[in-house]
This record gives structure tokens, sequence and C-alpha cells, in this order.
């Protein structure tokens, strides 16, 4: 059947009179015959008529047809297809959607929210559906399902500890309805922890949907939440050889002063308790000494007795991580220069570990894995030095770029002639600059190059302070070569004192760097090697992201998480867990914790405020039903058809007159 998306413009029907009323006001003009002389014709008296009739039918009719047919076009009709709703089914749908992000487990949320949706089925003016979220997917059970099903998977419902995404919900919830329904509801059951709901945002009386919003887990008469405590950050460091310190941190979220008690727990054994006192809305350490070796993992318990029981128990290693891994891309020519500079790195580079967790370790045969395309390596950190040739030879480059793009870490270095392995890197597609001219060297008079004072936001400013500048600033360059057109997303860390890049880095989405000195690291380009501000500068370049010091701990995820080995590890839940050569800990989201929660109008302002009507004409799905099936073409077509008849048929007619001379009465 016929149906308009604009029904008040079919008022504009009422205009169908204008050309009846000009073909009621129309006079026929009578046609001029010249004739020799009136003097033989008598008068005759015009008969008067009562009423006038309109004047050619045919074209009236075709004129009234067209202004028809133009009302229609402006109504904007469109076909309803009977089918669509045979498909959906007509009626009232709902869908109680319930949060099952792991705040919901606190202060007695997902409990109640059993208990409410429960009471939604029955109320039998509805046909009922469940959607249970909580973060990446839903947990569907579409309109129709038995109510005694419905019931159970209710019953059923746990809470995830994947960090709560709303979002998703909001995204998908309109494709779980069927098409054609006259109502839409969606019953939203939930705390609306902030961190969950915060950037939620979609206009749902678009789609149709008719929502409310349904909040639980309180404990004020305000609607909000408050008393709870929970372990935010755990660490085991060394103490020496024989010793390891555990270092708990915990955040009490109460706005009043907590007395509780941290317990330590190893080899399934409560080994100590400490008393803990809590400022409001502030934080707390303590700490747990245990002889090394003894365990390899320990568990951190905070008392029971706070409204959110989850992050009150944090599991961690107790074993000293594996040493980091580094390795050597060099030529084959033994340069004295190459030579040089790979014993200094590698001295340096041993050097900045300890006796304890933050170690590194030289492994040659790892790099030479690399070097022939074997990924299934771990390698953290590459030194290619001296890069010619030999590098593009033998198919080098893409053998780092894979190496970054999986996280690695490389420091290259160039070689003579410094040109040629400047456009070699640059045609790799490793980084893109120019170059000018090396500077110093076989030119040099005596002249020496320094380091530009470091800029504030630059890492390297926070290490090199007091007398650890004094030493930077006066460190010497001899040469170096002349970048030009360095730009983002290339970063320079380091400039010498008339501005021209001394390093330059580029950062990966899967976080790893490449960095570039245009200088040798030895005594003939540079005195780096002589001072002790090298090797800050050194592990502070390689470093991934923020600096993180000297410190090497165990892989630590949330769950959703994944670490990349020769396979994918994917974090699940809390816990400590034994992947390849890792030992990984999981450990719940912090931001679940929080107690605060969003007010109910600020949510529905989100959500586009409630629709007054939830009919399928308001629904974007079926507006694209509309207009797969929209019958405007078709008239805008008639319309123009008719405009063209009327415009042929209405055309002044040309009258022939005989010009030969004079009729004879």
């Amino acid at each position: 059947m016929i149906e308009f998306a604009q029904p008040a413009a079919l008022w504009t029907g009422l205009a169908i009179g204008l050309p009846i009323l000009a073909h009621m006001a129309y006079q026929t003009v009578t046609q001029k015959h010249a004739f020799s002389s009136l003097r033989f014709i008598r008068p005759s008296s015009i008969p008067r008529t009562g009423r006038k009739s309109p004047s050619d039918w045919l074209l009236l009719l075709l004129r009234i047809l067209l202004f028809s047919l133009l009302t229609l076009l402006l109504a904007d009709p469109y076909w309803k297809d009977d089918g669509i709703a045979s498909e959906g089914g007509k009626g009232r749908h709902a869908m109680i959607a319930i949060d099952l992000s792991p705040s919901m487990e606190g202060w007695n949320g997902l409990n109640e929210a059993k208990e409410k949706a429960k009471k939604l089925l029955e109320v039998d003016d509805y046909e009922y559906g469940l959607i249970g979220f909580g973060g990446k997917d839903l947990e569907l059970y579409p309109v129709g399902t038995k109510k005694e099903e419905l019931e159970d998977a209710i019953g059923n419902l746990q809470h995830a500890w994947l960090r709560g995404n709303a979002q998703v919900l909001i995204d998908g919830v309109a494709k779980s309805f069927a098409e054609g329904v006259d109502e839409k509801r969606l019953v939203i059951i939930s705390d609306f922890q902030s961190g969950d709901w915060q950037s939620v945002y979609r206009d749902l009386a678009r789609d149709g949907i008719d929502f409310e919003l349904i909040k639980v887990g309180a404990n004020e008469s305000n609607g909000g939440r408050s008393k709870n405590q929970g372990i935010v950050e755990a660490r085991a460091v060394p103490i020496g050889s024989d010793k390891i310190r555990i270092w708990v941190v915990v955040r009490n979220w109460a706005d009043e002063k907590v007395t509780t008690e941290l317990s330590m727990i190893a080899g399934g054994l409560e080994k100590e308790k400490q008393a803990l006192e809590l400022n409001p809305l502030g934080s707390s350490q303590a700490q747990f000494i245990l002889p090394a070796g003894d365990f390899s993992k320990a568990t951190i318990r905070l008392q029971a007795g706070d409204r959110y029981p989850l992050d009150d128990e944090r599991s961690l290693w107790l074993k000293s991580p594996p040493p980091r891994r580094f390795g050597f891309w060099v030529g084959n020519d033994n340069q004295k220069d190459t030579s040089e500079e790979k014993d200094y790195l590698r001295t340096a580079v041993l050097s900045s570990g300890d006796s304890g967790w933050n170690r590194w370790e030289l492994n040659q045969n790892f790099a030479d894995a690399l070097r022939i395309g074997d990924e299934s390596v771990n390698l953290e950190l590459l030194f290619g030095l001296g890069l010619g040739g030999w590098f593009e030879a033998q198919g080098l480059p893409a053998f780092m770029q894979s190496f970054l793009d999986r996280g690695g870490v490389a420091l290259v270095t160039p070689s003579e002639p410094f040109s040629a392995s400047i456009s070699m890197i640059k045609q790799s597609g490793l980084l893109d600059f120019s170059f000018s001219k090396v500077v110093g060297g076989a030119s040099r008079s005596g002249e020496v190059f320094r380091i530009a004072a470091l800029a504030e936001e630059s890492p390297l400013s926070k290490i090199f302070s007091g007398k650890a500048s004094r030493d930077l600033y006066l460190t010497s360059f001899f040469r170096f070569g002349v970048l030009k057109g360095v730009e983002d997303p290339l970063k320079i860390p380091i400039k010498d004192r008339n501005g021209r890049p001394l390093a330059v880095v580029r950062d990966y989405e899967s976080g790893g760097k490449l960095v570039f000195l245009p200088f040798r690291v030895n005594p003939r380009w540079t005195d780096l090697p002589l001072r002790n501000s090298f090797l800050p500068m050194l592990m502070e370049l390689v470093q991934k992201g923020v600096s993180s010091g000297n410190s090497k701990t165990w892989p630590l995820l949330e769950p959703g998480d994944t670490w990349s080995g020769n396979e994918v590890f994917m974090a699940e839940r809390p816990g400590t867990y034994r992947f390849e050569d890792q030992w990984i800990e999981v450990v719940p989201s912090i931001a679940e914790s929080s107690p605060q929660t969003y007010g109910l109008q600020e949510l529905v302002d989100a959500l586009g405020g409630r629709p007054k009507l939830s009919k399928n004409v308001n629904s974007t799905d079926n507006l694209k039903d509309k207009t797969d099936r929209s019958l405007w073409l078709w008239f805008a077509i008639g319309v123009s058809i008719l405009l063209i008849i009327e415009v042929i048929w209405s055309k002044p007619r040309v009258m022939k007159t005989k010009t030969g001379g004079m009729q004879d009465a």
C-alpha cells in the first residue's frame, strides 16, 4: 500500500482549484473575417446565459491530473510492503540489556539487576529478548525467546573481567530488533559506572527505539556509591641476592578514614599480615620481605568487608625475569670503525644492567637468525652498524622492517661514503630525509660541535641535570652528517648548537623504534664513548615509550590485552600465567574500582533524549527500506510527462488567413 513520508504536503492539493478557475474565467475570442460591406447584415441580439461552463474539458482534466500528481510528489510517496511486517512480526518488542562489567559485582549490582529483569518478564505487554554486555561482545537472546529460557539465562549471568564498554551495546542494539514491529523498547539495567559510560553517545530516537534506564548497585540515599578499597599496584623487586621485597599500594575510594589488614600468602599459607590505615580518598603503601628462591609467586589479599571484592586480591611472580637480549648486524669488511663501535656498544649495554632483575644479554645467534628472516627469535635490541651496500645486497631492509613492525628496537649508524648510506636508508623506506654534507672530518680545523640545550619536555632533560648536564654539554663531535627534511613522524631528540639533528627517531604503532645516529660511535667521530654521559643517553634513546628507568618486570596485562610471542596470549582473568619464556601477570582493571557513577539525566541526553513514539517511521533501518521502495521517481516522471503534454496542448494555434482579396458578399 502507498504511504507518505510528508503527509502535511497533501494540503497543497487545494491548488487543484487553480486550473478550474482559470478555465471558468477564460473567454473565447471571436475570429475576425474580412467582409466587403455590412449594410445588408441585420443586427441580432446576443442571448444571456445564467451560468458558464469550463471550456476545453480534456485540457482541464489534464491540468487537474498534473496538479494531483504534483501534490503526491511533494508528499514523498513510498510503497509499504506488507511482507516486511510478516517477516519481523508486528507487535511490541522489548530488549532487556544487563550490564556485566566487573563493577556490577560490587555493591550487589548484578544480583539486583537479575531481580529487576525477572520482574520485567512478568509484564505481558511485550515480547522480550535479553542482551548481556560488558566487554567486546554481546550475549544475545533474541526477542521471542521463551520466558522460561530467559529466566534461566538471567539467573546464570556472571560478571565479565574485561573493562566495561557500553558503546558496544548502544551501537549493536538496533540490529537485535526485528523489522516491521510496532514498538521497540530497550531497558538498560546497569550501575552506569563512570569509566564504562563516559564516552557513550547515540541518538536512539533516530533508530526508533524507546529506552528506559534502571540504575542498580547504589548504597547511598542519593543513588551514589562509596566504601571501596582496592590494591592498585603490587611489584616484586630484589634486595641484593638473597631477599625479595613485595611493594604494595592500596587505594581508598571512601571519603572517610579506614583501617584494614593486608595479608601476604605464599606457598598456600599466610606468611605475614599488616594493619593499614587509609586516609579519605588517599593511598598507602605496604612492604613484605621474603627469602629469594623459596617461592615462585605470591598473593596479596585485602581483608574482606568493602563493597567491591574483585580488586581485593593481586597475584604476582617472585622469579627473576629473563634478560633482555641484543645483537649486532655488521658488514664483512672488518673495518676498524665498525669494530671499535661494536666493542664499545656491547660493553655499554651490558653495564647498564645490574645483578638483580634488570639484565642484558648479548645473543648474537638470535641476531644472525633474524638476519636470515627467522621471526621466531626474541630479540629486543638490534644494532645495525655502518649501514652500506652490504645491508641492501643481503636484503636486510625488509627483515629489519619486519622486526620493527613486531615491536623491536633498532639503532643504526652510517658508513662511508656517508651519502651512499643515506640514499640506501631512504630508498629502503626505513627513514625519509635528505643529506647535505658531512661537517668536520678532513675539512675541520680544530672545530668541534657540541650538544644544544635539551627541551624541558624531553625525557633526556630529566636524566641530564646537575653535574650530568655539565658532562653532556661538554661533549664534542668532531664530524657528523648534516640531515635535512626531517619531518613528522620523525623526531629529533638531540641537536647541535646550530639546530642540526644529532639523532633521528621513528616510533611505530607496534611499540617498535628506529634510532639513526648521523655519526659513528668511536673516538674518530665523537668523544661520547669517553664520557659517562653517553650510557644514559643511549639507553634512553632505545627505550620504548616513556622511560621506565632501569627496572625490568614481567609483562603486566589487563583482561582483554594480548601478548605476542610465537603465538598470542589472550589475558582473560586476573592471575599469574606461564607463556613460552614469559611469566605473565594479569591484573584487574583499576578503572572498574571507582564508585563514581553517572546520573540518569546525563545519560538520557547522551542517548538522544526519549522519543515520543517508537514507530517504524522514525527508524533509520526502515528509512532505508522506504528509500528502496520509494515511488518519488515514478511520480516525478509522471509529472514531467503531463507537463510536456500540457505545454504542447495549450500552445497558441497560428490562424491562417487568406490575403488574396476581398470576399464577395
